[in-house]
């Protein structure tokens, strides 16, 4: 009697637990403040910290889109990049500070650039020009150049003059190319006309050859294209180079001096920006 009476009382306390389970069981909206802190909890991680800051990648230069201004190497002078200005970001005992590094990587070694002991470059040796007018008759042109250049008029449309020093290990060269054409070109013919020469400068004995974009300039007193270049050709000798051109006239004026690479102030403020200063058109 008394186990019937334990089994009865067991099973209203079964049925009691299961009803309060249900109602335990029962889900409620949730607030807008929990939405935004569960948003929050499962947005993805940001990005690690940069160590130099945020500061923003440079957008590169491009000289084709105007932007360049290439009067600033008029009188002889080129770009310079303001780390090799004297006296640029030293404080007032003449010293360079260190770049700043948040605190969290202060303490960090350092990665050596550049070797302590890298051996100092051999000093160039300097070269000075004295000029001459050269007259050609089949270009109808005059300009200044340096003296005792080698003159080489076996070509109706071109003048070329070469330097005759034997101590370098390439002859620096001045040629001067006139073609008649139908009409004047435009700069982006003009362009494409400078990037098609220094396909066909690339292709002619170099192992290696790196070019410049294109930038505007005056010239045979037009609107002009010019672009630099360098390389290493097939013997070895390191060379560099700048080919401008210009139409006036309906003709095309194709100027290319190319020197031995480390003279590029010299080549460029004494011979081509001298034929550039003097050229004239002659009868």
């Amino acid at each position: 009697m008394w186990k019937k009476r334990i089994l009865c009382l067991a099973l209203v306390l079964c049925a009691a637990l299961v009803m309060t389970a249900c109602q335990q069981k029962e889900t409620f909206p949730t607030s807008p403040q929990q939405q935004e802190t569960t948003q929050q909890e499962s947005a993805p991680a940001q990005d690690a910290q940069n160590i130099f800051g945020d500061t923003p990648v440079p957008q590169q230069i491009n000289f084709d889109d105007g932007s360049y201004d290439p009067t600033s190497e008029e009188g002889g002078g080129e770009e310079t990049l303001p780390i090799d200005q004297p006296g640029a970001n030293v404080d007032e005992n003449g010293m360079t500070p260190a770049p700043t590094m948040q605190s969290e990587y202060a303490g960090a070694t350092p990665v050596l650039i550049d070797p302590i002991d890298k051996p100092t470059p051999t000093p160039l040796p300097k070269l000075a020009f004295t000029y001459s007018t050269y007259e050609v008759p089949s270009l109808h042109l005059s300009f200044d150049a340096p003296a005792g250049w080698l003159a080489d008029d076996s070509a109706s449309d071109s003048y070329t003059l070469t330097n005759p020093d034997p101590s370098m290990d390439y002859a620096a060269k001045l040629n001067i190319r006139v073609v008649p054409l139908g009409k004047n070109y435009n700069k982006n013919e003009l362009t494409k006309e400078v990037k098609n020469a220094l396909d066909t400068i690339a292709s002619d004995g170099f192992q290696k050859f790196e070019r410049s974009n294109t930038a505007g300039r005056k010239f045979m007193n037009s609107d002009g294209i010019y672009a630099n270049y360098s390389g290493t050709l097939t013997d070895g000798a390191k060379i560099a180079g700048r080919i401008i051109m210009a139409c006036s006239d309906k003709m095309l004026y194709i100027l290319n001096v190319s020197y031995p690479q480390g003279y590029r102030e010299t080549y460029v403020d004494g011979v081509y920006d001298k034929f550039r200063h003097t050229v004239k058109v002659t009868n």
